[in-house]
C-alpha cells in the first residue's frame, strides 16, 4: 500500500488526541482513527446492554458481530472518527469519561483484545486504500504491526495531571486526576501495554504549549524518520 499509516500512542493524558487532531492537517489526504473511542463507544454500549464486563470474555466473539449486536458503528466525518449507538452520535464528551477509559484498560488488561484488535486493523486497512491516516490506539504493534512509523508520545506527569484537570473542566480535583492517571499507568504497565518495534520513535511533548505546538513536534520527528 502507497499510503501511510503514522501510529501514535503513550502516556495516558499526555495529549495524544488532541495532537492528532492537529497532526492530519499536516499531512495531504489524511483522517485520524480514534481506536480509543471506538474502543470506548463498545464499552458504553455493552454497558447500555445490561451486559456485565465482570470477568467476561468477548474475545471470540467475531468483531464485526459483535458491532452489529452492539448496534455500534463509526463514520469519518470532517476527517475525525464520529461514533454512532443505536443510529445516534455519541458526544465527544460522553466518550472521553475517565470510568470508560478504566473500563476498556480493565478489559483489555484481562485479555478481551482479540476482536478489538482484530476489528480495529480491518478498520485501518480499510481506509488506507483511500486516505493516509494517522490512528491513535493502546498496544499498536499488536494491533497494526504495518504502521509506517509509531510513535510513542510522552509528558511529564504534572503536566499531565494539568491537561486532564482542564479537559474535564474541574470535575475532579488534580489529586483526584494524579490517582485515576497512575491507576491507568499501572494497569498498562501490568498488561504490557506501550510496546515498541523497530519503527517507534519517542517523542516528549511536556514543553509544547497547545495541541498545534505538539503536532508540529511530532510532524518533524516523522518527517526525520
Amino acid at each position: 500500500m502507497d499510503n501511510i499509516v503514522i501510529g501514535v500512542e503513550g502516556q495516558v493524558a499526555a495529549g495524544k488526541t488532541s495532537a492528532c487532531k492537529e497532526l492530519i492537517k499536516l499531512i495531504d489526504n489524511c483522517i485520524f482513527i480514534d481506536g480509543g473511542a471506538i474502543a470506548r463507544a463498545i464499552v458504553i454500549a455493552i454497558t447500555k446492554s445490561g451486559y456485565d464486563l465482570t470477568g467476561k470474555d468477548i474475545s471470540n466473539i467475531d468483531p464485526f458481530e459483535l458491532m452489529k449486536k452492539l448496534n455500534v458503528r463509526f463514520e469519518i466525518e470532517n476527517s475525525n472518527t464520529v461514533i454512532y449507538i443505536d443510529n445516534q452520535k455519541v458526544p465527544d464528551e460522553e466518550i472521553e469519561t475517565s470510568q470508560n477509559g478504566m473500563n476498556v484498560s480493565k478489559l483489555i488488561s484481562k485479555g478481551n483484545s482479540k476482536a478489538l484488535f482484530e476489528y480495529a486493523g480491518k478498520i485501518i486497512d480499510y481506509y488506507r486504500k483511500k486516505y493516509n491516516i494517522v490512528v491513535t490506539a493502546r498496544n499498536l504493534v499488536a494491533i497494526y504491526p504495518n504502521m509506517t512509523c509509531h510513535i510513542f508520545i510522552t509528558a511529564d506527569l504534572n503536566e499531565r495531571v494539568k491537561r486532564r484537570f482542564k479537559q474535564y473542566n474541574g470535575k475532579f480535583t488534580e489529586d483526584e486526576i494524579r490517582k485515576m492517571i497512575l491507576e491507568r499507568d499501572k494497569i498498562h504497565e501490568d498488561a504490557g501495554f506501550n510496546a515498541k518495534c523497530d519503527r517507534s520513535i519517542e517523542v516528549d511533548i511536556t514543553d509544547c504549549k497547545n495541541a498545534t505546538e505538539s503536532a508540529k513536534k511530532i510532524y518533524k520527528y516523522y518527517q526525520n524518520y
